[in-house]
């Protein structure tokens, strides 16, 4: 039976097509904008720049609750007409303009999709990390005949088996897709793989670093290189075809840092250098050799999150309290905001967006650090996506599209 979040959803949206409030959205969503995999692109950019959200001030165009918790820390994607989001539970998507549900599949996925070319389906694949391996689903959600679901799983490549039972919140590194394939950290290991996106099999796979090596993170993709970086303070380049490495290096921690390691988070690349955070700083790295261009240090505690890359400046989240935009050529300050979660920004036409496991959603002025709105409304948000003048985030209620206030 739906809950009674879902009836009263179902009720708002009845009103708001008598309105004319859907139409509207619909018109706004003319130009279509995707969203396809975590942090927008390969590279983890974390920023599309066609993209835009509601800049002054937000309200709610639709709200959509599921049958199956969506609690988690996965944002969802955007691709043509549908948004997808996962959790520890289901497969859903949502239309994009009114937030209908167009299917819901079971099943038990720990990060966000990312949408792959399959050449052997007429739709794409959705590649997700789960606690038991990688994931190949298809777009059109397959069918459900007599409650089971058929044909949404196309191929599983089996990780270490860690599917002991566990109330932790869904949360893994999320693939890559790039030119049909799959790059992705297998689950519980520090190997890297390439799969095809059509069937799930290995193009090759590598070991991240050394063996000490813990922790690799989302890799990031670019102009025909993979880029993993681990925890300890490891940041290696694969050849995206072969899986060749063309170099691997171990960062040294700061003259002045109490810590043993550097505790890498996952890198973006960019066609300066590789933008890597870590716990204490940011550096930027060459993307030919891996050595160090600059180095920025923050001193705050960042052990989550990624740095988001628009318009020459890089925005990262220290941890600690503050939100830093860098300069990327230089490495130099631009200005911090006050921010406290430990987050993966997002950026579209000069707004950076954050959200993550609390009960405020933000929008900050990529030019002067001001914010612009807060968003309250909600018990935690995740990681917030941008599509055509709409914002999309999961939080308690469920699915949720911001647009400007009228």
């Amino acid at each position: 039976m739906p809950s009674r979040r879902r009836l009263l959803v179902g009720v708002g949206t009845t009103a708001a097509i008598l309105t004319g409030t859907y139409a509207t959205l619909a018109e706004e969503n003319s130009d279509r904008v995707d969203w396809p995999m975590a942090r927008y692109d390969p590279a983890g950019t974390g920023s599309n720049p066609e993209a835009s959200g509601p800049k002054t001030a937000v309200e709610l165009a639709w709200q959509r609750d599921t049958d199956s918790p969506m609690n988690g820390l996965t944002a969802p994607i955007l691709v043509g007409e549908t948004l997808y989001s996962v959790g520890q539970n289901a497969l859903v998507a949502f239309d994009r303009n009114t937030g209908e549900i167009q299917f819901e599949r079971p099943g038990s996925y720990w990060s966000t999709p990312a949408r792959a070319e399959a050449t052997a389906y007429r739709s794409a694949t959705l590649a997700v990390n789960s606690r038991t391996g990688i994931y190949g689903l298809s777009a059109d959600g397959g069918y459900e005949v007599f409650g089971q679901s058929i044909g949404t799983e196309r191929w599983h490549t089996p990780g270490q088996d860690t599917s002991n039972w566990s109330s932790s919140p869904a949360h893994k590194p999320s693939p890559v897709a790039a030119n049909g394939l799959v790059y992705a950290v297998i689950p519980e290991t520090d190997r890297v793989a390439a799969l095809d996106a059509s069937n799930g099999q290995r193009r090759w796979e590598q070991v991240v670093g050394q063996e000490r090596s813990t922790g690799s993170n989302r890799p990031a993709v670019l102009d025909g290189t993979v880029y993993v970086s681990s925890r300890p303070g490891d940041l290696v380049a694969f050849d995206a075809e072969t899986g060749a490495t063309h170099w691997h290096v171990t960062s040294e921690p700061r003259a002045d840092s109490s810590l043993r390691y550097r505790n890498f988070r996952p890198p973006t690349a960019t066609e300066a250098g590789l933008v890597v955070p870590d716990r204490e700083g940011i550096a930027l790295f060459d993307r030919t050799d891996g050595s160090l261009l600059w180095d920025y240090h923050h001193a705050g505690n960042g052990t989550d999150g990624s740095a988001a890359v628009a318009d020459g400046t890089v925005f990262v989240t220290d941890g600690d309290e503050s939100l830093h935009a860098v300069d990327l050529e230089t490495g130099e300050r631009e200005w911090t905001a006050d921010y406290s979660p430990d987050t993966d920004p997002v950026v579209a036409d000069g707004v950076v967006y954050l959200g993550y496991q609390m009960p405020e959603l933000v929008a900050i002025d990529a030019e002067t650090g001001e914010r612009r709105w807060t968003y309250e409304d909600s018990t935690y948000f995740t990681q917030p996506i941008v599509g055509d003048g709409v914002l999309y985030v999961l939080g308690s209620e469920g699915l949720m599209a911001l647009r400007e206030a009228s």
